[in-house]
């Protein structure tokens, strides 16, 4: 029966790894919008996008990865009921968001004038890694969890990074804040189950380093 349990397991995953697919995304390829490929996608799939400028903010409903070739440029990503990893891209005007309704890694992209907003414990198992933010704001709400923040270049924001209510402690690190009104904003009655875990940022000409407080 043991034997028999294994198989079972090793056929799943071989299944699933043999369905994966990736779909390209571009001026010259099937798919012209990365919304189109993401209604024909299926869990697991990998959707591909070329360089290129991309006026739509993508629905993420499924559970699927999206990797940019040299930064293509994209209105921005929401989330509804998915977790997906967001690489490589330009997000200009809505940044990437999640209501309450799933997250994922987001990694080595560019924001400008829009934010990183997670919100839900449904968000607790994402990540903010190695993006440059000009402009804009990782905002954590009500996420519980602990979301790494790490190797964020964040500038010329209101606020570089905002932890807000009922956030978890998540660790903070290698982080750089600089020209904000405030590098980090922290809404806490100083709770040590909600404080950051902060280590090895750098904050460069912030009017405040962190702030705390339930206003801002």
């Amino acid at each position: 029966m043991k034997r028999i349990a294994i198989a079972l397991i090793i056929f799943l995953l071989l299944t699933s790894l043999a369905s994966a697919a990736t779909l390209n995304v571009g001026p010259k390829e099937k798919y012209k919008t990365i919304q189109s490929a993401v209604n024909v996608a299926h869990n697991g799939d990998t959707i591909k996008v070329a360089s290129g400028t991309y006026k739509e903010t993508v629905i993420i409903d499924k559970s699927v990865n999206f990797y940019g070739t040299k930064y293509p440029k994209v209105n921005g990503f929401e989330y509804f009921g998915a977790d997906s990893d967001i690489n490589g891209f330009s997000i200009t005007k809505d940044g990437v968001s999640s209501d309450y309704a799933g997250g994922g890694t987001i990694r080595n992209n560019y924001f400008y004038n829009c934010n990183i907003d997670l919100a839900g414990s449904s968000s607790s198992a994402s990540s903010v890694i190695n993006n440059q933010i000009t402009g804009g704001t990782i905002i954590l709400y009500e996420t519980m969890g602990e979301i790494p923040i790490k190797g964020n270049i964040i500038s010329k924001s209101k606020c570089g990074l905002y932890i807000g209510d009922m956030a978890g402690a998540s660790p903070v690190t290698k982080n750089t804040f600089k020209n904000c009104q405030y590098g980090v904003y922290i809404y806490t009655d100083k709770n040590p189950g909600r404080i950051p875990q902060f280590s090895g940022n750098k904050y460069i000409k912030n009017k405040v380093n962190i702030g705390w407080g339930t206003d801002y």
